[in-house]
């Protein structure tokens, strides 16, 4: 080890099946073993992934916790050697920030001289101004990707799914989470650049889906569960396919495949989604070879 063993430091571990909700439990539990009094700076891998949401839940309202995003080896040994000098809360972290980024260079690539800068125009509005010919009411948004992943918008969502259908919006679908002020605003804060986010109740969405305003715009629909796929399904939106990205296992569930678990009340709901000829697919990326969602039910089932 570099340092040597270090004091008054702890580490959790993330593996498939868990979630935020799982990172939270882990985080509080480590947080008893360790003297929190001067305050907790959590050191996490990528901007919006699962580690820095469920840190960035417990910092939100309290004083001396931060978390900061992109940890690499000069980050961790800058910061924990740092602490020998008694540096304030906030002095350790702006020597994790500017540690973790001096720390990424290349052995040949010289930096490049930033040209001079270039009065900025106008933004361009967060989605295409319409066309002026009325719109009818079957003018909808154009629902590029509908999936399951009770983490919600983390690593894999940002990076690879949102770029490979090329949304313009991500719209969250869970009346729990629309009425948590902190985690709906969380989630706002983490699209990725050029794609805003959006958190709704399920009877909002359907408002939403009706909204011609929203006509032909690219979006990501992400849920927690399939019954409230279903019950906007029910209420007239169109969803041809669903992928189910992430479903942790907790007591009352039983694990499908090492994403995936459900319950009963999962079951029923996926149940009627294929009875409705609507694709269930089960992959947390699009490189991964497609699953029938309702062939893992049938084991579990029979």
């Amino acid at each position: 080890m570099l340092l040597g063993e270090q004091e008054n430091v702890g580490w959790i571990d993330f593996v498939p099946g868990e979630n935020a909700d799982t990172l939270i439990e882990k985080y509080q539990a480590r947080l008893t073993e360790l003297d929190t009094s001067q305050g907790v700076l959590f050191l996490v891998d990528t901007w919006g992934g699962s580690p820095f949401n469920a840190a960035s839940r417990l910092v939100v309202d309290k004083t001396h916790y931060e978390v900061v995003a992109g940890v690499n080896i000069p980050m961790l040994v800058e910061t924990l050697m740092a602490r020998d000098d008694n540096p304030s809360f906030d002095e350790l972290v702006a020597i994790a920030v500017e540690t973790g980024r001096e720390g990424v260079r290349a052995l040949k690539a010289q930096p490049e001289e930033k040209p001079a800068a270039v009065a900025a125009s106008p933004s361009a509005p967060a989605s295409a101004p319409h066309a002026s010919r009325p719109l009818t009411p079957d003018d909808h948004m154009n629902i590029c990707l509908a999936r399951i992943d009770d983490r919600l918008i983390h690593g894999q969502v940002a990076t690879r799914w949102t770029k490979e259908t090329n949304v313009s919006r991500i719209i969250v679908v869970s009346d729990e989470v629309a009425n948590d002020n902190v985690r709906k605003t969380l989630l706002t804060q983490v699209a990725p650049p050029g794609v805003t986010a959006h958190v709704v109740g399920v009877d909002k969405m359907v408002r939403v889906w009706n909204n011609p305003k929203y006509a032909r715009d690219r979006v990501m629909l992400l849920f927690t569960n399939p019954t409230d796929v279903l019950r906007i399904v029910e209420q007239g939106v169109d969803i041809k396919s669903v992928n189910i990205g992430g479903m942790a296992f907790r007591q009352g569930k039983t694990q499908v495949n090492n994403a995936v678990s459900v319950d009963e009340k999962d079951i029923a709901a996926f149940r009627q989604l294929n009875a409705r000829n609507i694709e269930l697919e089960v992959r947390k990326v699009s490189g991964d070879p497609k699953l029938k969602m309702m062939d893992l039910v049938a084991k579990v089932s029979a």
